[in-house]
């Protein structure tokens, strides 16, 4: 995997500030793991915001955010096709052999040096086989490449 600068800002809403301590660890759930943070590019053209808006999805938590951005050397895996998730380890479907989704194997990414997941939803095939990504969002995996008022989170 290519290492890639990142210099984009995202936020993440439900909550004023980044809490190191609050953060879960990943592990491996469903199509989306347990754990992690998540958030939007400020300048999604269809983020969290625009989703919630859209759908009336806990459109109070819209009024609390903070914003970040990453530290500049993260290691961000940046999924705009449906192609590039045949690269990717994947972990077992224990939920339905029929569903057609993609189930990531995001432990073994992490361990592999992975710090984020970046995913621009509307990109080639990726809504229908990451099913419950339902906005251009990143996964953060790694909270220490999370950075506030330019220093990382403590």
């Amino acid at each position: 995997m290519q290492k890639t600068m990142n210099r984009m800002e995202y936020i993440h809403y439900g909550s004023k500030k980044f809490t190191p301590k609050l953060f879960h660890p990943i592990t491996n759930y469903s199509v989306k793991p347990d754990g992690g943070l998540w958030a939007s590019p400020v300048n999604a053209k269809y983020g969290w915001k625009e989703f919630c808006t859209r759908e009336g999805f806990r459109v109070e938590k819209l009024r609390t955010s903070f914003k970040f951005t990453l530290a500049e050397n993260a290691n961000i895996l940046r999924l705009t096709s449906a192609a590039q998730l045949n690269e990717l380890p994947k972990a077992p479907n224990n939920i339905d052999k029929e569903y057609a989704a993609v189930f990531l194997d995001f432990e073994k990414l992490m361990a592999d040096g992975v710090d984020a997941i970046q995913v621009n939803i509307t990109g080639d095939g990726l809504y229908n086989k990451l099913n419950g990504w339902d906005c251009d969002s990143i996964l953060i995996l790694n909270k220490n490449i999370i950075m506030t008022d330019k220093k990382p989170s403590d």
